[in-house]
């Protein structure tokens, strides 16, 4: 584990050789990934109770910690699949499991940077919220990077066709997400009917 987390810091500094690392002489971790992924999860809980309520505009009396978790781990998972889908019909040599360590990896600055936001924003007036604001933006920003150099060393794209393969993540994710809500409507009317027929049936057979 002690190299798995030297590889990751080199990941973060040093994403294209980092990254390269981890795709061609499997200096990843799966179970270092997860647990990222986890940690991230409940920073966004912890990040939406905790902010100062200066910057805090969430209502925390209808906070619900399931919820926030799983739908932050779920966005994780779902941009990992959706490329992993678009990249199979644009050549891509990634295997699901090097996006997914790549997508899990680059939330560390997004972590680190959302802990020192949830500190800061309880000890720091308004006036000095800008100061917060750009801490964020450093982690976004950072995380973004990370994921394009990532996908491009394990997928071997250009920048142009990397930017065009995620363009087009975001457009099977929606996919996905369309295709999952009219499934799960399907299915809600489909289980209607049949518990509609079951009880018609019962009523006739009890008259």
């Amino acid at each position: 584990m002690k190299e798995k987390l030297e590889y990751l810091k080199q990941s973060l500094i040093h994403p294209f050789d980092g990254f390269y690392e981890v795709r061609f002489r499997q200096k990843g971790s799966i179970l270092l990934a997860v647990l990222i992924l986890a940690i991230y999860g409940i920073v966004q809980c912890a990040a939406y109770q905790y902010t100062g309520f200066i910057l805090n505009l969430n209502p925390v009396y209808a906070m619900n910690s399931v919820s926030i978790f799983v739908s932050s781990v779920a966005i994780v998972i779902l941009a990992a699949i959706s490329n992993w889908t678009v990249t199979s019909l644009f050549n891509g040599k990634g295997n699901m499991a090097s996006i997914f360590m790549v997508m899990s990896y680059s939330l560390v600055p997004l972590i680190i940077t959302k802990i020192l936001v949830i500190f800061l924003s309880n000890v720091m007036t308004i006036d000095e919220a800008m100061l917060i604001y750009m801490i964020e933006g450093i982690g976004v920003v950072w995380t973004v990077f990370l994921i394009v150099s990532g996908l491009c060393v394990i997928h071997e794209y250009g920048l142009l066709k990397n930017l065009v393969v995620i363009l087009s993540t975001f457009v099977a994710a929606f996919l996905i997400i369309f295709l999952l809500v009219l499934f799960l409507s399907l299915e809600e009317r489909m289980f209607g009917f049949f518990a509609a027929v079951f009880k018609e049936i019962t009523r006739r057979i009890v008259l």
